[in-house]
């Protein structure tokens, strides 16, 4: 019995056409970075209070790495979370022992979070390797094209938090 094909699909504009390309694109992307942070180092494995610890806890990690210290507000800004979201996230990770909380001397009402000086190191080697296919991509763009690229990242950025989370 003959089988009628499938209707043609309708030509997509230009612009459709590179919104589904750049999605194809930043899926990829996602799903390489969360691949390439699946592994703790050994200095993270060995302790069971951060045996307790799960994917969540590295934003505020990985962001703290960045950063001497942060207050709780300006980390939850960064992370795009609640702030009472990071305060039991930082809460965590103080009780791990990966995090040292202090009171703003300038502000007793602050909240200031720091790594603990013992993981820094593991934490800046995290970034680094989270930061070396960026950087190895950024070093292959003439510069005004690194500009452009860095300026349509920054765009995005600005419209999906607009649109709030896809």
């Amino acid at each position: 019995m003959p089988v009628k094909s499938a209707p043609a699909k309708p030509k997509l504009d230009p612009l459709d056409q590179e919104s589904r390309e750049v999605m194809r694109l930043l899926l990829e992307v996602m799903v390489c970075f969360k691949r390439s942070g699946k592994e703790p180092p050994p200095e993270l494995r060995e302790s069971p209070a951060i045996a307790e610890l799960g994917p969540r806890h590295g934003a505020p990690l990985l962001t703290l790495a960045f950063e001497d210290a942060l207050s709780v507000s300006e980390l939850a800004e960064r992370i795009g979370l609640s702030l009472p979201t990071t305060s039991q996230l930082v809460g965590d990770l103080s009780r791990a022992g990966l995090v040292d909380r202090a009171e703003d001397e300038d502000d007793r009402r602050r909240t200031i979070v720091r790594l603990h000086a013992g993981y820094r190191d593991v934490f800046q080697t995290m970034l680094a390797a989270q930061l070396a296919p960026i950087q190895r991509t950024l070093e292959k763009l003439p510069p005004r094209t690194r500009a452009h690229f860095i300026e349509g990242m920054r765009v995005l950025s600005e419209e999906s938090a607009a649109d709030g989370p896809l």
